[in-house]
């Protein structure tokens, strides 16, 4: 199948930890994907799309603003904090590899999942630092039988944080999430579904995401979610995050050429993305988080991004493989640190991340897993070059 980078980012999420080399593989498919959207885009397709306020007026279920922002003040711990969400340790298992051996049991290979450290949140600090949040009022949809709430958010050029819960009588089917996907690859879409959603922008910029669940809020008949958002490219003025709801003729998993022939197959595939309906619904008209541009560096309070290529001196090949960025730290002026990346010690303190971005293909992104106080920030080091902020 190829809907969307969103879709192939399912399939990719149930992996724990991948070789170089696969990775590079992975960003390669992303780069076809990318162009694949590009020719989607062309396609007929019955959508719909509202402007925000329309939206709160007529397709989404609101309350008053006031009431809303008042009941919502600890949104920023959803994001940032780590009232519910637990710091783990680096985790040694194995994954399936898909293969068998000679004996027809599953061929497993060991991995290393990275430590991950949630600290605690001043709101004040972080409504101060971001602006606040950037919706007045929740936004709420109807999936089926399910009921899709989108929270809150705050983003800027490279990425975004989206707070959301999801919640059916009887228990979410939709998404698949737990402590187990959480130190992994985020919750994914379930494979037997006739509805999806995903968050992008208005423009031909799309997010790749990590989704946490919030396992100690959630029950089995509602999910506390927060979405940790990148940006293929730099989001450009006038330019907003959006929420993009999907509903197919069909159960994904029933989208497969099977034993089609080709042509058949083509056939068949062109009838069900003529049924797919897609509704798009912008989430906030508001200008996102400013960004500080450090040389070959760009970040802000919510996220970071390295050009590899310009700030360690790597070809353009070197720069698209995110296994070259080893060592990430953001050191602070009271002598603290935040280290966000080292792959040596297993650790891996971020929302979300990925390389081959931008672009030029050779920036490295991250979505903080905390608030970063810009302000105090005495220097940035990343592998073993050290940039200082004046």
């Amino acid at each position: 199948m190829r809907f969307s980078e969103h879709e192939m980012k399912e399939i990719l999420s149930k992996d724990i930890q991948i070789s170089d080399t696969v990775n590079e593989r992975i960003q390669h498919t992303y780069k076809m994907l990318r162009a694949d959207q590009k020719l989607k885009s062309k396609t007929p397709r019955r959508r719909f799309s509202y402007a925000a306020a329309a939206i709160a007026l007529t397709a989404c279920l609101a309350v008053p603003g006031g009431v809303y922002a008042a009941a919502n003040l600890d949104f920023f711990d959803a994001m940032f904090g780590n009232s519910t969400k637990k710091s783990t340790p680096v985790i040694e298992t194995e994954a399936d590899t898909g293969k068998t051996n000679a004996d027809g049991s599953p061929l497993m290979t060991p991995v290393t999942i990275p430590s991950h450290e949630f600290v605690s949140v001043d709101p004040q600090q972080a409504e101060d630092l971001t602006g606040g949040g950037c919706m007045s009022e929740p936004v709420v949809k109807q999936l089926g039988d399910h009921t899709l709430t989108v929270d809150n958010l705050v983003y800027d050029k490279n990425g975004a944080v989206i707070t959301f819960t999801l919640e059916r009588a009887g228990g979410v089917t939709l998404l698949v999430g737990s402590d187990d996907t959480n130190v992994r690859k985020g919750a994914y879409l379930a494979e037997d579904r006739n509805y999806g959603f995903s968050f992008g922008t208005t423009g031909d910029i799309f997010g790749g995401e990590n989704i946490y669940v919030d396992t100690e809020k959630s029950t089995a008949d509602k999910m506390f979610c927060t979405a940790y958002i990148l940006w293929n490219k730099p989001l450009s003025k006038g330019v907003f995050p959006q929420l993009t709801i999907t509903k197919y003729p069909c159960s994904v998993k029933d989208i497969n050429p099977g034993d089609l022939s080709e042509e058949e197959w083509s056939e068949k595939y062109a009838e069900i993305e003529s049924k797919t309906v897609t509704e798009d619904i912008v989430l906030t008209d508001q200008d996102g988080i400013p960004v500080q541009n450090l040389e070959c560096i760009t970040y802000s309070p919510i996220s970071i991004g390295v050009n590899l290529q310009e700030g360690l001196g790597l070809s353009a090949k070197q720069a698209y493989d995110p296994g070259n960025l080893k060592y990430l730290e953001i050191k602070f002026k009271d002598g603290t640190s935040y280290v966000v990346r080292d792959v040596e010690n297993n650790i891996a303190n971020s929302g979300y991340s990925v390389g081959g971005a931008g672009s030029s293909e050779t920036w490295y992104m991250t979505a903080f897993n905390r608030i970063v106080d810009i302000n105090e920030i005495q220097e940035i080091v990343v592998n073993e070059k050290t940039f200082p902020v004046n």
